[in-house]
């Protein structure tokens, strides 16, 4: 599915009578013709992706952090894009090089066009040595542009953003530090049987029985890549190598993993 076609913004009428609702549709190369894609109110900040990705390759670009693009989704309605940066996350503690070795920052950049999601962009961390994503709602930096390209303020907004990135590289942003030192206890917490179910049924009770079924398979595989890991660090990275690399995500993926990794850091913290 590709998610630069073409968008506009329909007004919505039943018998002549016009609607404060606004329909969005999407062109869809396939099928020729216009799809819808969702129902948005008259103010709301419609956005095209493409528009959303030479937004997100500026930010980038003016930042002091070197990234590349990893990961690209699109669903018809949520579209998202994933950077990660090629330097080596530091922290005040300096905990990932004592501690953990090979984390690195990254950054996510969301549109929608249904409404679901606000044009904004997060902060998120990546394992280097497998790639694993790991978002978090609770630690790490979440904005939303609450004006258009071309408002009075994009550019002071362009510059929060910039300042936002390099103040989380640099190893200032307190919720940053707070997850990298969840990490590390994280990575001395030993998983038994008993921990497991305490994990489960306190922290991570929303996640669906079949996720987390999936989960614990990948963990307790004694030829599995984590099995050596039996702590919780092991059981984190089971969960965000599962739900960061399927090859088809979906939203409740990346929601999942926001889950996953704010339970198990609340559950050692």
């Amino acid at each position: 599915m590709n998610p630069y076609q073409e968008i506009r913004k329909v007004p919505l009428d039943f018998n002549g009578i016009k609607s404060a609702a606004y329909a969005v549709q999407r062109w869809d190369d396939d099928k020729n013709k216009w799809k819808e894609a969702g129902v948005v109110g008259q103010n709301y900040m419609l956005l095209e992706n493409q528009e959303v990705k030479d937004i997100a390759e500026d930010i980038t670009e003016k930042s002091d952090v070197n990234f590349e693009l990893d990961k690209e989704f699109f669903n018809g309605k949520n579209f998202m894009l994933s950077y990660k940066a090629k330097d080596t996350l530091e922290t005040k503690e300096n905990l990932i090089e004592r501690e953990i070795g090979d984390l690195n920052l990254g950054i996510q950049f969301w549109n929608s066009y249904d409404g679901s999601r606000s044009f904004g962009f997060s902060l998120m961390l990546y394992r280097l040595v497998c790639l694993n994503g790991m978002m978090s709602k609770q630690f790490l930096n979440n904005h939303r542009f609450r004006h258009a390209p071309g408002s009075e303020d994009w550019d002071d907004q362009l510059i929060k953003m910039v300042d936002s990135i390099n103040y989380g590289q640099d190893g200032n942003n307190i919720g940053l530090n707070k997850m990298v030192k969840g990490i590390a206890l994280l990575n001395d917490y030993r998983v038994s049987s008993k921990n497991l179910g305490k994990i489960r049924h306190n922290y991570l009770k929303d996640i669906p029985t079949g996720t987390w079924g999936e989960i614990t398979d990948r963990f307790l595989d004694p030829e599995g890549e984590y099995h050596a890991d039996t702590n919780g660090w092991g059981l984190l990275n089971s969960a965000t190598d599962i739900l960061w690399h399927k090859e088809k995500p979906t939203l409740a993926s990346y929601n999942h993993n926001a889950i996953i990794t704010d339970g198990l850091i609340n559950a050692v913290s």
